[in-house]
């Protein structure tokens, strides 16, 4: 059996401004995303592909990249907003045309509210992407699903909220997680063996590495600036004073 393709679409939205540290919905997502498919690759007998960026959201765009690389899953990753500051909680929607896009949905809010400390206020969590704009649907619940894939469009929190802004600002790795256990309770990913895990750590150990600085800055916040545009890049990195 072929391992099981998934497709991670992260927002393609930078005008979509986060109440409070200085970013932005697209920026987080990627970030999210990046995250999802390092976790997936590492640890899951499956093939996580990370949409290219520069491509747009429609049918010849991502969904259209995504059939042509055979994916079986379609993840489109956003943070939500219209709350008035005042909403909480992961929103996630599926297509009534496929069972396993609704198990994907539920799973997915689930692992996302269980993460957040912020409980969630959501009367309705979960919901058919295709009642949306009259009956057409999301773009990325259906034409996903006419090319044969299980979609789903997540909200992970909401960004006009400032402490869940804060905390997907502070807990993309978390996030990251809660989205692959999602897909991993849905589809029932096999594990990669313990062997190879635990050969992979120990090539690493074993490695010398060459540290690279990036700059030297005067003002701690212009520091903390680079220091989180690298990170949002999933580039590892930390401030080091002297």
């Amino acid at each position: 059996m072929e391992k099981l393709r998934i497709y991670l679409s992260p927002s393609k939205q930078p005008f979509n401004r986060y109440v409070v540290g200085n970013t932005n919905e697209e920026a987080e997502m990627v970030g999210v995303a990046r995250r999802m498919k390092a976790i997936l690759d590492e640890e899951y007998e499956c093939e996580a592909i990370l949409a290219t960026l520069t491509l747009a959201i429609g049918d010849e765009g991502r969904a259209g990249e995504a059939r042509e690389r055979k994916c079986d899953v379609y993840v489109a990753l956003h943070s939500n907003a219209g709350g008035q500051g005042r909403a909480s909680g992961a929103v996630a929607f599926y297509h009534r045309n496929k069972t396993e896009s609704r198990t994907l949905a539920e799973n997915i809010v689930q692992e996302l509210n269980s993460a957040c400390p912020i409980a969630s206020n959501r009367s309705r969590d979960v919901a058919d992407g295709m009642d949306a704009f009259d009956g057409k649907g999301y773009g990325e619940i259906r034409v996903p699903e006419q090319y044969g894939m299980v979609p789903v469009l997540a909200e992970t929190n909401f960004h006009d909220n400032p402490a869940t802004a804060q905390w997907i600002i502070s807990s993309k790795p978390a996030i990251a997680r809660a989205y692959v256990n999602a897909l991993v309770r849905s589809f029932a990913l096999k594990r990669k063996s313990e062997e190879i895990i635990g050969y992979n750590e120990a090539t690493q150990a074993d490695k010398k590495f060459y540290r690279v600085q990036v700059g030297a800055y005067s003002k701690k916040e212009n520091a903390e600036d680079m220091n989180r545009k690298l990170k949002e890049l999933g580039i590892e990195a930390y401030i080091r004073y002297t």
